[in-house]
């Protein structure tokens, strides 16, 4: 706390800060941890000292006021030892020079004792200039504090009459009058000395705050922050990890989530890498296998010919058996590819898109098949690519129904739904089994059909995307499934290309 007095008969005031050496030590402490470009030691440090300063400069503005009001009392005791002084010189032993002395020591300009309705001038007469009237017997806290504030702005030769009874002897009441200079000047001087002790106060409590606060916030912070930084340059290296300090708080709970978190990135890259280096493998025994079973599937042609009942009966079913392979090995290098070529957009027909796929996804197959699509209706996408995804959703419907042994049908139609058109590709077969659903268009995972790949959903969505559609899977049930088809329709540049 600030503590201060005045001794009016010496004309200064004493303002004494109290601070413990063991706080000094303290502060050398923290000073030599803080780094100005550390942002939470600098935040820390001046969160503390700002909150310290904004409490002192609540008790700011009371502090002066009591140090005013202190003030006018000291003036009205000082007039009262002038008073008697003056009245009785022999019973105090002051004369001539000393009762002088005391009136310049005070700046008094008069002294009027009041009794009754009389008054006697024992000093003085008024001053010309501004007098303001006090009456400290009537002083308020609302009106110390503006009087404290009044007096900050006080112009040159104003004077204060003060009017009120001596706290030593309140029998006589006593009119003073005193030039404001003194008060302003005091309180000036109180001000920057409060000033200088309540911000070096506040810089010492802010460090020791913040030295409190080092080892158990600022230093584990600082070893998380780099931990992170670590680990975002080299999420592999599993000897630059953050392990858990073991501390129960919410530091302690990020450290065990980030280390947590760690393992699983860590993890998740290394599978990446191993499934990259598994899939270039995969690719080139796909290729070289591709060419092999191709000779197989000659082989086995020439076997179908053979007279032998035993061959002729069991090369069906090698020949299936090596056509299966050979897809398997042709879809494993499609999706094994970087990336699909960018699509080249061009207008079609949507319905003749969809005879032409229709026609090569049901080779062999005896599906009824039909659509609704309207001869003259235009979309706008690759070609190649429409005729990918179309087959294989028409292929896909029309193996679940020949598969399931029952009868079936699919057909197709489209809705349009402002810039875009809505394919619907709806089947009457099985549906899709519950695990099939959960894993529709994940590669190698979303294949219902005995002896499917999984790849063809995966990669039908992957070209619907690169050209700005999709597929979704509205409905299955044991009645059938809906597909529907995202696609473009025809915009107005290319209509005016056309044009």
């Amino acid at each position: 706390m600030v503590t201060g007095s005045f001794f009016e008969n010496e004309r200064a005031t004493q303002v004494t800060l109290n601070v413990p050496s063991e706080g000094l030590e303290a502060t050398n402490t923290a000073a030599a941890e803080f780094k100005p470009n550390d942002g939470l030691t600098a935040r820390l440090l001046t969160i503390g000292a700002g909150f310290i300063l904004l409490t002192e400069s609540l008790f700011f503005l009371p502090t002066m006021a009591s140090l005013r009001d202190e003030w006018i009392i000291n003036r009205l005791n000082t007039a009262e030892i002038v008073a008697l002084a003056v009245t009785a010189p022999d019973s105090y032993g002051l004369m001539g020079g000393r009762t002088s002395e005391l009136v310049r020591a005070a700046e008094i300009q008069s002294v009027t004792i009041l009794q009754n309705d009389a008054r006697l001038d024992v000093l003085g007469g008024t001053p010309k200039g501004t007098i303001i009237d006090i009456n400290p017997e009537a002083q308020t806290i609302g009106r110390s504090l503006s009087g404290v504030l009044e007096a900050y702005a006080a112009p040159k030769g104003r004077y204060l009459r003060i009017v009120g009874r001596p706290q030593t002897n309140a029998a006589i009441k006593l009119e003073v009058i005193v030039a404001e200079a003194p008060l302003k000047d005091s309180l000036m001087r109180s001000t920057w000395q409060v000033l200088l002790s309540s911000l070096a106060l506040s810089l010492t409590i802010g460090a020791l705050i913040y030295a409190a606060l080092a080892d158990g916030f600022v230093r584990p912070m600082r070893r998380l922050t780099r931990a992170i930084t670590r680990f975002s340059t080299a999420p592999t290296d599993a000897s630059r990890a953050l392990v858990p300090s073991g501390r129960a708080d919410e530091i302690g709970q990020a450290e065990v989530a980030f280390s947590a978190m760690q393992d699983t990135v860590r993890q998740a890259f290394i599978q990446k890498d191993r499934l990259a280096q598994l899939g270039l493998a995969v690719s080139k025994i796909s290729h070289d296998l591709r060419h092999s079973l191709g000779a197989a599937q000659l082989v086995s042609e020439r076997l179908a010919s053979v007279d032998d009942p035993v061959v002729r009966a069991t090369a069906p079913r090698l020949e299936r058996a090596l056509q299966r392979a050979v897809n398997l090995a042709q879809s494993t290098l499609a999706f094994g590819k970087a990336q699909e070529r960018p699509p080249e957009r061009e207008l079609l027909y949507l319905s003749d898109a969809l005879d032409d796929a229709a026609e090569e996804a049901l080779a062999g197959l005896t599906v009824p098949w039909q659509h609704e699509v309207p001869n003259d209706l235009e979309i706008e996408m690759d070609g190649e690519h429409l005729h990918r995804i179309l087959t294989n959703l028409i292929r896909n419907a029309a193996q679940a129904i020949a598969q399931s042994g029952k009868p079936g049908t699919i057909r197709a139609y489209a809705a349009a739904e402002g810039e875009r058109i809505d394919l619907h590709v709806v089947d009457t077969g099985p549906g899709l089994p519950k695990r099939v659903q959960d894993n529709l268009f994940m590669p190698f995972a979303g294949s219902g059909l005995t002896g499917g790949t999984g790849l063809g959903l995966a990669i039908a969505r992957e070209l619907a995307r690169l050209n700005g559609g999709d597929i979704v899977l509205v409905s299955t049930c044991q009645s059938g499934t809906d597909f529907v088809v995202h696609l473009l329709a025809q915009t107005d540049d290319a209509a005016d290309g056309d044009a």
